[in-house]
């Protein structure tokens, strides 16, 4: 076989999964689809890569970690944290840790468990515990783990505060990796007191700026953690999906919508890092 008939098969393979695509939809499927709002289309293309890799993650640190089609927290982000995208700034973080660096995580506003369950998942940690204040949400990540065989240790603990903090352990909190996504309660939670419990820990903050007065909160948060912690910012990550042969059929806005993950700006994450030591 010459070297061109080589290329057309090669280009043959390449097409196949687009022009398998435009044959399989309908007329009534396409009226649909011009109709739908762009959270709906969405969450079909989330479920539609959801469904493809049966709800398992198939890159990325969490590998192997099976998901729910039914979460509480929103189905929207499915398809892309089965492709190891979602959060991507948080994902590489973990992906460079060294199993066993860490006694504990601890998931601070667990959602459905991506995280807790996850980083069981992966290896990395071999304990989590999770702060999830709804009862739904503490339902969900239950039935997660055992859909996971249990792996690890995980412990499911309700709302997060200087009280709860005080409860746990001296070794669970001794050199832990520490989450906290609590949609702009932060600065509410993390004071003094708590940032004293936690000053051998790492500790991962979301920063929501939507609230009133944020700087004069965030100004007064960052002096305060100084004191106990090294601040930097974890820079932002670009989602790349033209490498990924499972959106090899999906349309440019397609690709892009499954990446988005509706943030109101550029979000902010935060790595405090105890002073006494150095992590990471």
């Amino acid at each position: 076989m010459n070297n061109v008939e080589q290329f057309i098969l090669a280009e043959a393979d390449y097409f196949h999964p687009m022009l398998e695509r435009a044959q399989q939809s309908t007329l009534e499927q396409r009226e649909n689809w011009r109709r739908e709002t762009i959270r709906e289309r969405q969450e079909r293309m989330s479920l539609e890569v959801f469904d493809l890799l049966q709800g398992t993650v198939k890159y990325g640190p969490f590998k192997g970690l099976h998901l729910d089609r039914d979460t509480w927290w929103g189905k929207l982000d499915l398809g892309s944290q089965c492709l190891g995208l979602y959060e991507k700034e948080i994902l590489n973080l973990i992906e460079a840790t060294e199993a066993g660096r860490f006694s504990t995580f601890i998931d601070i506003g667990a959602a459905d468990g991506y995280y807790a369950i996850g980083m069981l998942v992966s290896g990395k940690i071999g304990k989590t515990i999770c702060f999830e204040q709804t009862e739904k949400g503490r339902s969900v990540i239950a039935e997660n783990w055992k859909k996971n065989h249990s792996v690890g240790e995980l412990t499911i603990l309700g709302e997060a505060n200087a009280t709860s903090f005080a409860s746990l352990r001296a070794q669970d909190l001794d050199n832990a990796l520490v989450l906290v996504d609590i949609e702009g309660f932060e600065f509410e939670l993390l004071t003094d007191e708590v940032l004293n419990l936690l000053k051998s820990c790492t500790v991962i903050i979301e920063i929501h700026h939507w609230m009133d007065d944020f700087l004069t909160k965030y100004n007064a948060f960052l002096r305060n953690a100084a004191q106990y912690f090294e601040l930097e910012t974890i820079q932002r990550v670009e989602r790349e999906t033209s490498n990924l042969p499972e959106l090899r059929d999906f349309t440019d806005d397609n690709r892009l919508l499954l990446t988005s993950e509706r943030r109101p700006g550029m979000m902010r994450f935060l790595k405090l890092t105890p002073k006494a030591q150095s992590l990471l």
